[in-house]
C-alpha cells in the first residue's frame, strides 16, 4: 500500500510544504524537486523564484484551514503559468503553508491567442463598420489601447521630412499628447527605420535604455511620461507612410504582442491607402483635367442640390464646340485642347466659375440660378459676342425657368437646342456634310423598321482590333467595332451614324446585333479549337437603360452558351449622359458573370466615382490621355495616379489609340497593362482576324 508520500510523489502538480515564519522549505514531492533542483537549504521565495526576498503577493492572512486559496502566478526563472492553491496545515507540529501548483501555460497560452485573435475580428469589424474613416481609426485605438492596457494608443503620419500624430486614444487620467506631436522632424524616429523598412516592430521595454543610444527620442518620449511602447510601421505602396503604436501597455512580456501588432498595422495600412485613393478620386471625380472647371459628376450632384434648394428661378446654356475633331486632325490635339481651353475660359467668365462645367468632350453647360430671366438671357448674349471674337465656333442652346424643379427638363430641352444650332452650323459649311442633308441613308436609320432592313441586307459588319500585353505584345485579346457600307457601298464611320442612333433612339438594335454575332463567332471558334482570347462588346448609355436590356442579353448568351470570361461588356463612347445612372445595370451584369469594362476614361465620360460605387475589371484609358502622356508632365502624373489606383483595385489597365513607340513606352512606365492602336494593327474584317489571330 502507498503511504502519503507515495501519493504525493506519483503526483504531476509541483507540491510543496513551508514554514510560515520563515518560508523555510519542509517538504518536496517528486515533480518539485524535479522542477527546483537542488533546494537544501532554501527558503521557497528563491528556489521557485529566484528571488532574495519574501515574494511581495504572498499574504498569510488570506489563508485558511479549512480551503483552499487560489491564485495565478508567472515564474521569473522559466516563464511558465501556474496555478498556486494553499492552504494551512500542520507538518511535524510546525505552522505550514501546504502549496501544490499546476502548470497551466499551454492552456493559457491558448488563452491568450484566442483572446488576441478575437480582438484583431474586433479590430477589423471596427475599421470597416463605418465609412469615416476618422471615426474607424479611434474606434480601433480604443479598443488597441483598452485590450493592451496601454495608457495611449496612437497613429501617426510620415512624410520625406516630418512626422505627425494624426489620431489618439488616452485612458482616463492620462493627458493627450496629439496637439504637441505635430511636424517633428523625422530624424527622431532614426533608430525605427531599420526595423521598419523590414516590416518589424519597434518594443522599448525601459525607457531609460535610450538616455545614452538615443537622446533625442528618449527627450521625445520622455516629457510624455512613456516608460515603454510598442510600436509598428503603416506601409503604403512600398513606402512607409506612417505607423501605430502603444504606450506603457500592462503586459510584462511585450514581444509576445508583436505578431498581433503587425497583423493589425497591416489592416490599419489598407485602409489608411484605399483612403488616399479615396482622396485622389474626390479630387479628380469633381473638377477636369484639362480645363479645371467642373466635371460632369458635379454636374449632376448640383442639379440635384439646386432642385431642393429655396431658390426660384435657373437658366441652363449648353455649349459645344464645332469642329474639334477637324481640329485635332489638322493642327494636332494641343491646339483642340486651347480650343476647349478657350470656350472653358469664356463660360467662366460669363457665369462663374461655381456654375461652369465641362459635360463631355468638347460639350459644357451653366447652371445659373437666377430669378431674373432678362439678366440671363444678357448674359447669354455676352456669351454668344464672346465666342464670335474668337477664332473658334461653338453650337449654343440655353433655357430659363421660373421653377428650379423643373431643372432635369430645363437642362434637355437646353441641349436639344444646342444641338438644334450645331446643325445649322453644319448644314451652312460648304465643305461639311456632317447635318447637312438628310439623305437616303441616314433617313433610313431613323426608324427601328427601316434599320430593321439595312441590318438584314448586311450593310452593317463588325470589325475586329487586336488588343496587346503593353511589356511584351502578345495578343491577348480584341474589340468587335460596327461598320456600316452606304449605298454606294462606301465605308461610313461609325461618328457618323452612331449619333443619329442615339437621337432617334435605335442604338440598341445594333448593339445587340453585335452581341449576338460576337457570340455566334466565338462559339464557332471554340467548336474550331481555336486560341480565341477575350473580345469587348460596347453597350452604349441608351441600351443599358433600353426596356428589357438585361433580358434581351441574356437570351442571347443563353442561345450560344460561351464562357462570359470570353465577353467584356463595355461602357460605349456615345453614352453622352455618362454612366452614372447605369451603375445598377454594370453591378447586376458583373453579378452575372460578365466583365466590365469602362471606356473612354480621362477624357469625355469617365466617370471616377466608379471606383467606390462599382466593381469592374478594366479601365481604358482614352486616347487623348495616351497622346499627351508623353509630354505631358500632368498627364503623366494623373495616368500614374490612375495606374496605381487599378494596381491596388486590382482592375486591368488597358491604353486606346496607341500610335507609337514612345507612347507604348510611356505606358509601361506608368504601369499600363495591355494596349490597342496602330502601332499594334488597325481593325479588320473578322475573317481577316480569324487567320491572322486565331491560328
Amino acid at each position: 500500500m502507498f503511504d502519503m508520500y507515495d501519493l504525493l510523489d506519483a503526483l504531476s502538480e509541483l507540491v510543496f510544504v513551508t514554514e510560515l515564519e520563515t518560508c523555510e522549505l519542509l517538504y518536496m514531492n517528486k515533480a518539485a524537486k524535479e522542477f527546483c533542483g537542488d533546494c537544501k537549504g532554501k527558503r521557497c521565495y528563491d528556489a521557485f523564484h529566484g528571488d532574495k526576498e519574501l515574494c511581495d503577493y504572498c499574504s498569510v492572512q488570506e489563508l485558511s484551514e479549512k480551503k483552499f486559496t487560489k491564485r495565478p502566478h508567472i515564474n521569473k526563472i522559466n516563464g511558465k503559468v501556474f496555478v498556486f492553491r494553499d492552504k494551512l496545515v500542520n507538518w511535524n507540529g510546525k505552522n505550514a503553508r501546504l502549496t501544490i501548483s499546476t502548470d497551466i501555460t499551454q492552456q493559457n497560452e491558448l488563452e491568450q491567442r484566442l483572446k488576441r485573435e478575437h480582438f484583431i475580428v474586433s479590430c477589423i469589424v471596427e475599421l470597416h463598420k463605418t465609412k469615416d474613416i476618422n471615426s474607424a481609426i479611434n474606434g480601433l485605438l480604443a479598443l488597441t489601447g483598452k485590450f493592451f492596457g496601454a495608457d495611449r494608443a496612437y497613429v501617426f503620419n510620415c512624410d520625406d521630412e516630418t512626422v505627425s500624430n494624426t489620431h489618439e486614444w488616452c485612458k482616463e487620467g492620462v493627458t493627450p499628447e496629439i496637439d504637441n506631436l505635430q511636424g517633428l522632424d523625422i530624424s527622431v524616429i532614426d533608430r525605427w527605420q531599420e526595423p521598419f523598412s523590414a516590416r518589424r516592430c519597434v518594443i522599448l521595454e525601459n525607457i531609460d535604455e535610450l538616455r545614452e543610444i538615443s537622446p533625442q527620442e528618449y527627450e521625445c518620449l520622455a516629457p510624455q511620461g512613456v516608460n515603454s511602447l510598442i510600436v509598428s510601421p503603416l506601409e503604403g505602396n512600398g513606402k512607409l507612410i506612417g505607423f501605430m503604436g502603444i504606450d506603457n501597455p500592462a503586459s510584462e512580456n511585450l514581444y509576445e504582442n508583436e505578431v498581433y501588432f503587425e497583423t493589425l498595422s497591416y489592416f490599419v495600412s489598407s485602409m489608411l491607402l484605399r483612403n488616399v485613393d479615396e482622396s485622389v478620386l474626390r479630387n479628380l471625380s469633381y473638377t477636369d483635367n484639362l480645363t479645371k472647371i467642373y466635371n460632369r459628376n458635379r454636374f449632376i450632384e448640383d442639379i440635384n442640390v439646386i432642385m431642393e434648394s429655396d431658390g426660384k428661378g435657373v437658366g441652363v446654356v449648353y455649349t459645344d464646340l464645332n469642329g474639334l475633331k477637324a481640329i485635332n486632325d489638322h493642327f494636332g490635339h494641343y491646339r483642340g485642347d486651347l480650343a476647349l481651353k478657350t470656350i472653358a475660359s469664356i463660360l467662366v467668365k460669363t457665369f462663374g466659375k461655381t456654375h461652369s462645367y465641362r459635360v463631355g468632350g468638347d460639350e459644357f453647360v451653366a447652371l445659373y440660378p437666377c430669378d431674373d430671366e432678362g439678366r440671363f438671357k444678357n448674359l447669354v448674349e455676352q456669351l454668344k459676342r464672346q465666342i464670335d471674337d474668337i477664332e473658334y465656333n461653338a453650337a449654343i442652346g440655353y433655357q430659363f425657368s421660373n421653377d428650379c424643379r423643373e431643372l432635369y427638363k430645363i437642362v434637355k430641352i437646353a441641349d436639344e437646342n444646342m444641338y438644334l444650332d450645331k446643325k445649322y452650323f453644319y448644314r451652312n459649311q460648304k465643305d461639311s456634310t456632317r447635318y447637312r442633308f438628310r439623305n437616303d441613308t441616314f433617313t433610313a436609320i431613323s426608324t427601328p423598321e427601316l434599320l430593321k432592313n439595312l441590318i438584314d441586307e448586311e450593310r452593317f459588319v463588325i470589325w475586329f482590333q487586336p488588343r496587346f500585353t503593353a511589356k511584351t505584345n502578345e495578343f491577348c485579346g480584341s474589340e468587335a467595332l460596327i461598320r456600316f457600307f452606304d449605298e454606294d457601298d462606301v465605308l461610313v464611320s461609325p461618328m457618323d451614324f452612331v449619333p443619329e442612333m442615339e437621337e432617334n433612339h435605335t442604338i440598341h438594335l445594333i448593339d445587340f446585333y453585335v452581341f449576338r454575332h460576337v457570340c455566334e463567332y466565338i462559339s464557332g471558334w471554340l467548336k474550331e479549337g481555336k486560341n480565341v482570347k477575350p473580345v469587348s462588346v460596347n453597350m452604349s448609355h441608351k441600351t443599358m437603360l433600353h426596356s428589357g436590356f438585361m433580358e434581351n442579353l441574356m437570351n442571347i448568351w443563353y442561345d450560344y452558351n460561351i464562357p462570359k470570361e470570353l465577353i467584356i461588356i463595355e461602357v460605349s463612347e456615345s453614352a453622352s449622359n455618362g454612366i452614372s445612372d447605369v451603375v445598377s445595370v454594370l453591378s447586376e451584369l458583373k453579378k452575372r458573370g460578365f466583365q466590365i469594362a469602362i471606356d473612354n476614361f480621362g477624357a469625355k465620360y469617365a466617370d471616377l466615382y466608379l471606383f467606390t460605387e462599382l466593381k469592374f475589371d478594366i479601365l481604358k484609358l482614352d486616347r487623348d490621355l495616351v497622346y499627351k502622356i508623353e509630354n505631358d508632365d500632368k498627364t503623366r502624373l494623373l495616368s500614374e495616379s490612375i495606374a496605381q489606383i487599378c494596381h491596388n483595385e486590382e482592375i486591368k489597365l488597358i491604353a486606346e489609340g496607341v500610335e507609337n513607340e514612345k507612347e507604348l513606352q510611356k505606358l509601361i512606365e506608368i504601369g499600363c497593362d495591355e494596349a490597342q492602336g496602330y502601332l499594334f494593327d488597325k481593325p479588320m474584317s473578322w475573317n481577316w482576324f480569324e487567320k491572322k489571330y486565331l491560328k
